[in-house]
C-alpha cells in the first residue's frame, strides 16, 4: 500500500499552505521592498522557496 505524503514538494499551490504565517511573511515582504538581504534557514523541503 503507498501511502499520500501530506507535504507539498513542488510548485505553488496557494497561500492556504503558508500556515497563518503573515508575520513573517510582512517580514520578508518589508526586507525585499526595501532592497535587504535576508536569508531563509531551514531544513531541506521545508519550503524555503
Amino acid at each position: 500500500m503507498k501511502l499520500n505524503n501530506p507535504f507539498l514538494i513542488a510548485g505553488y499551490h496557494s497561500p492556504e499552505y503558508f500556515c497563518d504565517r503573515l508575520k513573517e511573511t510582512e517580514t520578508i515582504t518589508n526586507a525585499l521592498q526595501n532592497e535587504r538581504n535576508i536569508t531563509l534557514i531551514a531544513p531541506r523541503r521545508m519550503g524555503r522557496t
